[in-house]
């Protein structure tokens, strides 16, 4: 029993309910044509990204199911949509200490997958989703992700355009040398802005083109005037354009900016006057 919520890049999202535990899950139905081999490899490979990988900040998948014409991949449901729709419905972005406690998820997130060796490749809003009130944050739709082969990156490893123009990192179509785990950072640096604005990076540009003419000539996503020092000074890190001295994950979960989860003091944290912080005490009050 199930009811559509949502359509993807690849196929329809829909709630279903497991009928031995009564439990929600989410389940995306992929169209299949007839001797569709690369769809079935494409989900295959979805599924192996997933192995043995438990984080409270993942979204789990359960298993997948192949019947004549469709295949259908059964995951966890996160019932608070994503950080694209809550972003976008504030139009002046989030608070900076929901923007800040986010981050951080999402960075424990990532610091999981990277140490597996699994690169993203396509982190941004819509593939980030919310559970538990608002209270946590779990990056999914791995469509993308790909396991590197060793503990680094090798040359030519990771090659091709993937992803989404406004949150890729500038190797992934600059470089000849290939990407890796860092064009997650750019992306992490993009998610922060989106956040932080309720708007995707790069909005005065509708072309791809654009964007890509931007960034190929060294600019980086315009930051947000309002944000802190710390806050300027953590994407400073992520939107270095040379890969190798961009700032790891691991340095970023060090951040001032991403301390407010430790009890930490930051004290340049603004005293929000906002009318949207109202709506979400209840969301900081437990981290």
């Amino acid at each position: 029993m199930y009811s559509t919520t949502c359509a993807g890049r690849f196929g329809k999202v829909y709630t279903a309910v497991n009928n031995n535990t009564g439990e929600l899950m989410a389940m995306k139905v992929l169209p299949l044509q007839p001797n569709d081999h690369r769809s079935i490899r494409r989900v295959a490979d979805e599924l192996r990204i997933f192995e043995g990988i438990d984080h409270p900040n993942l979204v789990k998948c359960y298993g997948v199911e192949i019947h004549n014409d469709e295949m259908l991949m059964f995951m966890e449901y996160c019932d608070e949509g994503t950080l694209e729709s809550l972003a976008i419905s504030t139009e002046t972005g989030l608070p900076e200490e929901l923007v800040r406690k986010y981050t951080r998820q999402l960075l424990e997130a990532i610091h999981m997958i990277h140490e597996r060796g699994i690169v993203h490749r396509d982190i941004k809003g819509a593939n980030i989703f919310l559970t538990e009130e608002g209270n946590i944050l779990k990056l999914g739709d791995f469509g993308c992700a790909v396991r590197l082969r060793g503990h680094q990156t090798e040359i030519g490893e990771l090659a091709g355009i993937v992803g989404t123009h406004a949150y890729m990192a500038p190797e992934i179509f600059q470089s000849s040398e290939g990407h890796g785990r860092a064009a997650d950072v750019w992306s992490v640096g993009c998610v922060v802005i989106e956040m932080a604005t309720g708007k995707r990076p790069w909005p005065e540009y509708d072309s791809s083109v654009q964007i890509m003419f931007r960034v190929g000539m060294g600019q980086s996503p315009s930051i947000p005037p309002h944000l802190s020092e710390e806050g300027h000074d953590f994407l400073g890190g992520c939107f270095i354009h040379n890969p190798k001295q961009r700032a790891t994950v691991a340095h970023l979960l060090d951040h001032t900016f991403v301390k407010v989860d430790t009890g930490e003091e930051c004290p340049s944290l603004p005293l929000f006057s906002h009318p949207m912080v109202v709506p979400y005490m209840k969301l900081l009050s437990n981290p």
